[in-house]
């Protein structure tokens, strides 16, 4: 493959997203998929979601210049072995599920469990298609582990988590496709080292779809990107994680997919924990994400999704260094981004409610604080002090 064919993939794919936008708006003011200000969006204005279509059908562009050109120019992909043995047809169509999926989720809002069961099935799909671990090397080429019949639950568990860390941070304009970009950007270059083109091609139209999107959803955003978008962006970083850096390495760089993404997964851990705590539901929204907490902190849209893409590519220059790193270095490494991480959970109050509700019932027997521990976690989603806190009766009254 020679390079110009990467940048065929990437002007396709920029310009078609680009100019696809706006017809993505118009589609979403029509069948009414509208985010609507409240109390939990930093919106102030109705926006329209759906930009997945636009993104969607931007890669779909790309891919489908790049067969045309195969035909008519002889254009050949060589890959070494991380792409053998999958069926690109179903594959697309689990993609094309999950895409379809978060799109009837932004237009009539699916219960939890409906779209949890229809992002498992594309997630089947695609597993069902050769995207697996399979095998893991354990610390030399020739020492594999083979997973057995665990291959495929855990497979499919890990596309199911990617799809979701992605959806949950987009949380503020611009947020979530320059994450993604970042995050593909990293695997570029994991994948190229490996010698696949293929997944080469899908970084590239990733990254110029994020780009081109941000054209438009950078702060103030005109437009979202919904669950269409979110959903679909992060199967694709997970079928690239699991083919192109999970399968291929030693156990130890299993680290490095989830250390480039770790602010999402970050992100998403400390809100299962956090409503958990308070006893909600796992997908239920709240005011306890990183990002709202860097606005709480006194920072700007912009300069809190700057802050956030700078931690993004620090993690994925980190993660893209381990690959040429081996010993006691790797270890100390991630030692370090493990500390750091912890840092942020500490210095962010990421697991405040928790924390309280054990240093508050600390030494003491008989029922925990209810009403105060409820305080404590409502004064934490709007940032106010636990005196501050509507008191219990005041918010049923």
């Amino acid at each position: 493959m020679e390079w110009y064919q990467l940048a065929v993939v990437f002007a396709v794919a920029f310009v078609a997203t680009w100019c696809l936008v706006p017809v993505a708006k118009h589609i979403a003011w029509v069948i009414g998929a509208i985010d609507m200000p409240t109390s939990r969006r930093v919106n102030k204005e109705p926006v329209p979601r759906c930009g997945g279509i636009a993104m969607y059908l931007g890669t779909c562009a790309a891919f489908l210049v790049f067969a045309i050109c195969c035909n008519v120019f002889d254009w050949h992909i060589q890959d070494v072995y991380v792409t053998a043995g999958i069926n690109n047809y179903l594959m697309f169509a689990g993609i094309t599920l999950m895409f379809a999926v978060g799109l009837v989720d932004d237009i009539t809002q699916l219960t939890a469990k409906v779209k949890l069961l229809w992002q498992i099935i594309a997630c089947c799909i695609v597993v069902a298609a050769g995207v697996s671990i399979g095998s893991i090397s354990m610390f030399s080429e020739t020492d594999y582990i083979m997973l057995g019949w665990a291959d495929y639950p855990l497979s499919v568990l890990v596309l199911v988590a990617f799809a979701n860390i992605i959806n949950l941070i987009d949380g503020l304009d611009g947020l979530a496709s320059g994450v993604v970009a970042i995050i593909m950007g990293a695997m570029l270059y994991l994948v190229l080292q490996r010698g696949s083109f293929t997944l080469a091609l899908v970084c590239i139209a990733i990254i110029a779809v994020c780009l081109a999107f941000l054209r438009y959803n950078f702060f103030p955003a005109s437009i979202f990107m919904g669950d269409s978008g979110a959903l679909f962006l992060g199967l694709i970083v997970g079928i690239v994680s699991i083919t192109g850096v999970v399968r291929t390495q030693s156990i130890i760089v299993l680290f490095v997919p989830i250390l480039i993404a770790g602010l999402p997964v970050l992100d998403t851990l400390t809100s299962i924990v956090r409503r958990l705590r308070a006893h909600k539901k796992v997908d239920e929204a709240d005011l306890g994400h990183i990002h709202h907490r860097l606005m709480r902190a006194g920072l700007s849209q912009k300069r809190s999704v700057a802050l956030l893409w700078a931690s993004s590519a620090v993690l994925a220059v980190i993660g893209c260094a381990i690959e040429h790193l081996s010993g006691p270095v790797v270890g100390i490494i991630l030692l370090l981004a493990f500390v750091a991480i912890f840092y942020v959970i500490w210095h962010f109050g990421l697991f405040k409610p928790t924390l309280r509700h054990y240093y508050d019932n600390r030494g003491k027997r008989g029922a925990r604080v209810s009403a105060l521990d409820e305080a404590y976690t409502l004064a934490d989603s709007e940032d106010l002090e636990p005196e501050e806190a509507p008191s219990k009766e005041v918010r049923h009254g």
